[in-house]
C-alpha cells in the first residue's frame, strides 16, 4: 500500500448535523436561557456558537461549554454506505481519521458508530488548540511515508480539511458531492487503489 485516505468523521461518516446538532443546541441553550434560534447553528466550537451572545457572562460561558461537549452521545449509526465503503477499502490503501473537536466527545462518536477498527491512524485536533488540520495531514503522511500526491482526504468541510488538503496538493474528495459507495471507484480512478 503506498497511499493514504485521511477521512473527516463529523457529517462525512456520521450524521451529526441531522442527529447529535439540535440535541447539543438546546441543552446550551436551556443553560443560556434563550431560545435555540438565538443560538449560531453553523458554529463547530462553543465560541461560534455563542457568537450572537456577545455580552454572555463568563460562568454561563463555561457552563454552556460543558453542555455542548458533553462525551454521552447516543447509538450512532454511520451513513449508509460507510462501512461497506471502509470494509472494501480496508488492505487496499492506508486509512486514517482526522476529526475536530472535544477528544472525549469525539472519541465517544467514533466509540458509539463501530467505526474504530476501520481505521490503522486515529487524530483528533483539539478545537481549542493551536495548529489546524494542515498540519494533521502533513504529520500522516509523514507516518505512513506516503507522498502529499498519494494522500487523498476525504470531508465535507470547504473550509476546513478540504481547504487545507487543496493547499497542500491533495487530492480531495468532497462529501457529499461524491456518495459514500463511489469512493473505491473515485480512489482507482486517482490511480491509489487497485480496481476490484
Amino acid at each position: 500500500m503506498n497511499a493514504l485516505a485521511i477521512f473527516d468523521l463529523d457529517d462525512t461518516l456520521i450524521d451529526t448535523q441531522g442527529v447529535l446538532l439540535l440535541p447539543a443546541l438546546r441543552r446550551v441553550a436551556a443553560i443560556v436561557g434563550v431560545d435555540v434560534d438565538r443560538l449560531n447553528h453553523r458554529g463547530k466550537a462553543i465560541d461560534e456558537v455563542l457568537e450572537p451572545l456577545a455580552a454572555l457572562p463568563a460562568d454561563l460561558r463555561e457552563r454552556a461549554a460543558e453542555a455542548w461537549y458533553d462525551p454521552t452521545v447516543p447509538a450512532l449509526d454511520p451513513l449508509p454506505g460507510a462501512r461497506e465503503m471502509l470494509d472494501m477499502l480496508r488492505g487496499r490503501i492506508h486509512l486514517a481519521l482526522l476529526t475536530r473537536g472535544n477528544p472525549a466527545r469525539q472519541q465517544a462518536k467514533i466509540d458509539s458508530c463501530g467505526l474504530r477498527d476501520a481505521f490503522a491512524a486515529i487524530r483528533i485536533r483539539v478545537i481549542e488548540e493551536a495548529g489546524t488540520k494542515r498540519d494533521d495531514i502533513l504529520a500522516l503522511a509523514r507516518e505512513f511515508d506516503v507522498s502529499l500526491a498519494r494522500t487523498v482526504v476525504i470531508g465535507d468541510d470547504p473550509h476546513d480539511e478540504i481547504r487545507h488538503a487543496r493547499a497542500l496538493g491533495c487530492p480531495v474528495l468532497p462529501v457529499p458531492e461524491n456518495a459514500l459507495s463511489d469512493i473505491p471507484s473515485r480512489l482507482a480512478d486517482l490511480g491509489l487503489v487497485v480496481p476490484h
